[in-house]
């Protein structure tokens, strides 16, 4: 989820930049110099009263407190110029909320004033533990390079006959709870799940507990840490019974983890069978559709540029895939995954799914959700249950909330509907 958001702000940054004129064209170009990094590339257009003041040490140690205050960088909102003051704003979204950035320029388009104001999101609502529910700290790959926390939940009276599940997140980094803005989502899946009798284990990612290790493939990012969570759940609780249940590409995923790990069946929350690639795909063409017309022929150049380089994936050699990405994402995962089918894994599994979508998700449109519909059928095997009015997180949407302001429409502090789990629940015990 985080992973596409970036990849579509990033992408549309660089779109609109090389259509832009005068003070946005110019506050873009400081907007990704900042963000590369490129700190005396910046450092060379102050004016004089400004270089006197901040050198490229002093402006990368200060984007450095900033960041620590809000967190890693997940995306870039949209420019906001003007050309009379020369002035530009621009929104840099972080895991913990955001970051401003206003820039202003001399006649001569010399930097004469740079910002950068932190804004922390909302707080998470604070939720206490159902009655009678046992929170239990467990660990992954213990005494390893890798090690990653976990909590299991335990409903009350829980014993190896006990329906558990091991919950999964979505792309990018992301911790046990999938933080997104002021939601968390996977903690009230889980607290929901054990008020209704149902164990849960949920772990924090590899990409968020160590940034620093490799991750190049599905498997490295959610195989190995999925099988190794069903692992401790079953030493832990002996559990007879363990269903997987992920969120976003975690749900995408579902049919070859489920497989993969040994999982007696599966949820899958806002997920498709259509490629990671393809979701950037039409999500960048959502976005064109809602800017100038006069933008968007070159802009779909672009986009389209990227989905047939996509097409080219399976042919790519090892060197070329390494060397190569595509919608800003490294050619070695996405060709990782387009060697999955998701359909013929669901179908010769022989296990039963459930299928779940927001109807107010802007990140996984209907059509990509009926997708699983549309090619597994209605057999006994595979249920479908969508929820108006639900965002992609499964929570309440707000009124204007859509792609092009899909960081801020996290922001907010909400709940997951407590209707998902007790359907979950309701599945589970037929």
């Amino acid at each position: 989820m985080k992973r596409i958001i970036a990849v579509l702000a990033a992408l549309l940054l660089v779109c609109a930049g090389a259509l832009a004129e005068g003070t946005q064209e110019r506050a873009q170009a400081v907007l990704e110099a900042l963000l590369a990094g490129q700190f005396d590339a910046i450092v060379e257009q102050f004016d004089d009263t400004m270089r006197a003041a901040v050198d490229a040490k002093t402006l990368e140690s200060g984007l450095g407190a900033v960041l620590a205050q809000v967190g890693g960088v997940t995306g870039i909102g949209g420019m906001q110029a003007d050309e009379e003051s020369r002035s530009a704003a621009a929104s840099i979204f972080c895991e913990n909320g955001s970051v401003t950035m206003v820039v202003a320029f001399d006649e001569d388009g010399r930097i004469s004033a740079l910002m950068l104001r932190p804004e922390q999101a909302a707080a998470a609502q604070e939720r206490e533990l159902p009655q009678g529910v046992t929170a239990r700290a467990v660990t992954l790959f213990a005494g390893t390079a890798r090690e990653l926390s976990g909590e299991l939940l335990l409903p009350e009276g829980a014993d190896a006959q006990t329906p558990y599940a091991v919950l999964v997140h979505g792309s990018g980094p992301s911790d046990m709870d999938e933080t997104v803005g002021g939601n968390k989502p996977l903690r009230d899946l889980a607290y929901d799940l054990a008020a209704l009798g149902i164990g849960t284990l949920r772990f924090d990612k590899v990409t968020y507990a160590h940034p620093e290790l490799p991750v190049a493939t599905i498997d490295d990012e959610y195989t190995q840490p999925v099988a190794e969570a069903l692992r401790v759940l079953r030493e832990e609780t002996g559990a007879q019974r363990a269903v997987y249940i992920g969120h976003s590409e975690g749900g995408m995923l579902a049919p070859y983890l489920t497989q993969a790990c040994g999982f007696d069946a599966a949820v899958a929350l806002a997920g498709t069978p259509w490629q990671l690639w393809e979701i950037s795909y039409a999500q960048n063409m959502a976005i064109i559709a809602q800017l100038p017309e006069e933008q968007q022929e070159a802009l779909t150049a672009q986009v389209d540029a990227q989905r047939a380089l996509a097409q080219t994936l399976l042919q790519m050699s090892d060197e070329e895939a390494e060397a190569t990405a595509v919608f800003g994402i490294s050619a070695v995962y996405l060709r990782h995954m387009a060697q999955l089918d998701e359909i013929a894994l669901a179908k010769d599994s022989g296990k039963p799914f459930l299928f779940l979508w927001g109807e107010a998700d802007f990140q996984v449109s209907r059509e990509a959700f009926d997708a699983w519909r549309d090619q597994l059928g209605d057999g006994e095997r595979y249920t479908y249950i969508t929820y108006p009015g639900l965002n992609h997180l499964f929570m309440p949407a707000s009124e204007g909330d859509s792609i092009l302001n899909a960081q801020a429409a996290y922001q907010t502090p909400k709940q997951m509907d407590a209707r998902v789990a007790q359907d979950i629940a309701a599945w589970l015990a037929e």
